[in-house]
């Protein structure tokens, strides 16, 4: 699930090649330049340490839009609008007016430069790549929990696999196993755990796995989940429809194998704005560390809200899904010196925002996502600033899923809010960002904060609402389990359903007060 496959096939159609033994891919067919080509090249350096970054460059003919690449480079995926480069670049062109970009990353502000090139002539454009917001210095860590490549590419992935986390500004990388029946994915050929190869340029890179179950190829079954931080395969990687002869059984369930990942160590993510029918059973039985928001989707938050309504402390997390396409990300705040132990751990404590572009600092009476906070009846103060290189309307402050605040954006690029807020009972609060603007990759701008929870003595902290609606969803989950699912054994079946009825009297309790 999440974004669409394109083949390779597809892709190299979608790009015209100029005549042979040129160093020139253009996007749109062009006639053939006679003349000697000119070149462009510079150093990328960070604008504020000075120091040689990776980063993604987009070359472009002026008026035409018309796109370069160097011969050979790394392009981004499945749209081949940029290419890579580490610590500098050079491309060759034919004489005119060009528009170059530089991008790292969210965390900086994109560089862009124009230049006239004439024929034979190589012309230098360093760039200083100005840094937005640097987050690092509070202590937080980006990471995209949710990546895989398709099985056709036209390159070795070693070489995606060095250069574009570094280039995207990711701090922690983690690619993800998967079965689709015989499907020979290629970042399959990596093994479970730490990847040290590929973890020498600032980048943490890991491999986990997503387990996976489907009613159709297009429709969730039990769901989609993460692990992360495994020592080895949690099996079986896929049930049912997606396993490898699509008819093995739709057992165990993936609460079970959520379980199971747990007892190495391993964190477990729910995929995919939480959807599949076994989403509420996992968190109910305490199997679900963290929630990822819209990862190859456009975010949702709606099944998000249901579960802190019922009470439940879940961690907001993201990732890309296919390919390293988007910004989709993860930021972690870390306590000490950042390892991805300490990462993981700071996931874990809920002390993360996720965001496709606009970077978020929120604090309920001087606190940030994560905490749990006793407080009187009364007043409680709220701070949030915003600033994102992406354009976006204005950011909301959500209580129990209702906004009780808002504050426009300057300029579309920057806002800071500070409200004091009523607070008669317990509940969580988060705050969000809004926006009409897509991203380049094409998906929704966003940004949302795990949220900061807080008691008052002596009120509810739940919704029965909430766990009611959860509660119709299970019933309808085990009829259609009992009607459509394969196993083999009643015995394996009455496990499986067994589950969803533990689920279904924790959400009545919650419903009970």
């Amino acid at each position: 699930m999440g974004h669409p496959h394109v083949s390779r096939r597809e892709i190299l159609r979608s790009i015209p090649v100029l005549a042979g033994g040129t160093l020139l891919r253009p996007l749109e067919a062009q006639k053939p330049d006679t003349s000697a080509p000119a070149v462009i090249k510079g150093k990328l350096l960070d604008g504020a340490t000075g120091q040689p970054i990776a980063a993604k460059i987009r070359v472009t003919l002026s008026g035409s839009g018309q796109a370069f690449f160097p011969e050979g480079a790394i392009r981004t995926k499945p749209a081949p609008h940029y290419f890579y480069a580490r610590g500098g670049y050079e491309i060759a062109v034919p004489p005119g007016r060009y528009q170059i970009q530089a991008v790292r990353g969210i965390c900086h502000e994109a560089a862009v430069d124009f230049t006239e090139v004439g024929s034979g002539v190589t012309h230098v454009h360093d760039f200083r790549v100005p840094v937005l917001w640097d987050v690092r210095q509070q202590g937080w860590y980006s990471g995209n929990t949710h990546t895989h490549y398709h099985l056709q590419i036209d390159e070795d992935p070693d070489d995606r696999l060095r250069m574009v986390p570094p280039a995207e500004a990711l701090d922690v990388s983690v690619i993800s196993y998967l079965i689709r029946n015989d499907s020979p994915y290629i970042t399959n050929r990596y093994p479970i755990g730490r990847l040290p190869q590929f973890s020498r340029d600032g980048t943490i890179m890991d491999m986990g796995e997503e387990a996976r179950n489907n009613r159709t190829f297009g429709e969730f079954g039990y769901g989609h989940c993460l692990f992360l931080n495994i020592p080895r395969a949690i099996e079986p990687v896929s049930t049912g429809l997606l396993s490898k002869d699509a008819k093995t059984p739709d057992f165990p369930t993936l609460s079970m194998l959520c379980a199971e990942a747990q007892k190495t160590g391993g964190t477990t993510v729910w995929c995919h704005n939480g959807g599949g029918m076994e989403m509420p059973v996992a968190a109910a039985l305490g199997n679900l560390n963290a929630y990822n928001l819209a990862d190859g989707l456009d975010a949702n938050y709606g099944r998000y809200y249901q579960l802190l309504n019922c009470g439940f402390r879940v961690p907001a997390s993201s990732g890309t899904d296919w390919w390293i396409y988007d910004h989709n990300r993860v930021f972690v705040k870390v306590n000490g010196a950042f390892t991805y132990d300490s990462w993981i751990e700071g996931l874990r404590a809920g002390r993360t925002f996720v965001t496709n572009g606009p970077l978020i600092d929120f604090t309920v009476n001087g606190q940030g996502p994560g905490a749990m906070l006793e407080i009187p009846r009364g007043m409680g103060k709220v701070r949030a600033r915003v600033l994102s290189r992406m354009p976006f309307e204005r950011i909301e402050i959500v209580q129990d899923g209702e906004v009780i605040a808002e504050q426009s954006a300057v300029n579309g690029r920057e806002v800071v809010l500070e409200r004091e807020v009523e607070l008669t009972r317990g509940g969580w609060m988060a705050a969000r960002v809004v926006s009409s603007a897509k991203s380049w990759g094409g998906t929704t701008v966003f940004a949302h904060t795990s949220p900061v929870y807080y008691r008052v003595a002596g009120t509810p902290h739940r919704r029965a609402g909430a766990a009611g609606a959860f509660i119709d969803e299970i019933e309808e989950a085990m009829a259609f389990i009992r009607a459509k699912y394969k196993f083999s054994s009643e015995a394996d079946k009455a496990i499986a359903i067994g589950r969803f009825v533990q689920a279904r009297e924790a959400y009545a309790r919650i419903s009970r007060g």
